[in-house]
């Protein structure tokens, strides 16, 4: 039997975008690892960040609090947050939270690192 791999690593650059790709279960494991990845970046300087969720499985409450810390953080310094290929279950998480009407959601990670609006 074959166990899903769960894991934070950060993707190159994509122009003024850090990309950060989750895989397998982001869950209560998982949280202090995407935490300490974003609070890397906002150190770096690094405020554009977007969260690539296409190999996500399950999210909990755990990382949904820690999207919430990197929202808050990076807008503290004129940054911003987007989601990339969010699945069914990603999405309807965000739903039921609200959250949906407050980040950048986009299907694929190549219309998620596009320009920021004027």
């Amino acid at each position: 039997m074959l166990v899903p791999v769960s894991g934070v690593a950060r993707s190159g650059d994509a122009g003024m975008w850090s990309v950060l790709v989750l895989s397998g279960d982001m869950d209560v494991a998982m949280a202090p690892l995407l935490r300490t990845a974003v609070a890397e970046l906002v150190t770096e300087g690094r405020v554009h960040l977007v969260w690539d969720l296409a190999a996500v499985t399950f999210m909990d409450s755990a990382c949904l609090g820690t999207l919430v810390y990197a929202m808050r953080s990076t807008e503290a310094q004129r940054g911003r947050v987007r989601l990339a290929g969010a699945g069914a279950q990603v999405r309807r998480l965000l739903e039921l939270t609200g959250l949906d009407t407050v980040l950048g959601t986009y299907k694929d990670l190549a219309s998620a690192t596009g320009p920021l609006p004027r």
